[in-house]
């Protein structure tokens, strides 16, 4: 029944190999979950001549991205980048709190969730900064 309530609020999107889905400083109004392809997260970084893009993470099938909208609605933080053609779900933030208001179960999980993947990214972004360092 909640994952029925879920699937209600997701609006089916495409993108094709190259398409920029979530650009940085845009305003975070949806939440992502990839269905086929793969996106990365992209950080553009000044250089002397000029800018260079990162590659930080990639997300294939079953994996989410855009989660700090829905926990702090500020703006986005870098490019995400269909690697392919990419299918996902966007989940309207709004959407989603009003349906935590109903039913605040939903919502307990869905950021339970969120915390685990954001936590697992953490480790792996510290780890890789140790690497760096030593």
């Amino acid at each position: 029944a909640d994952l029925k309530k879920i699937e209600s609020l997701a609006r089916p999107m495409v993108f094709d190999a190259g398409a920029t889905i979530v650009r940085e400083g845009d305003a975070a109004n949806l939440l992502f979950a990839v269905a086929q392809g793969v996106a990365s997260v992209r950080l553009t970084l000044p250089g002397e001549l000029e800018a260079r893009s990162v590659r930080l993470s990639s997300f294939g099938p079953g994996q989410s991205f855009g989660e700090m909208a829905l926990l702090d609605g500020g703006r986005r933080s870098a490019d995400v980048v269909a690697d392919q053609k990419v299918m996902c779900y966007g989940f309207s933030v709004e959407e989603l709190r009003e349906l935590g208001v109903a039913d605040p179960t939903i919502l307990t999980t869905i950021l339970s969730n969120i915390t685990r993947d954001l936590t697992e990214r953490l480790r792996l972004a510290n780890n890789e900064i140790r690497t760096l360092e030593s």
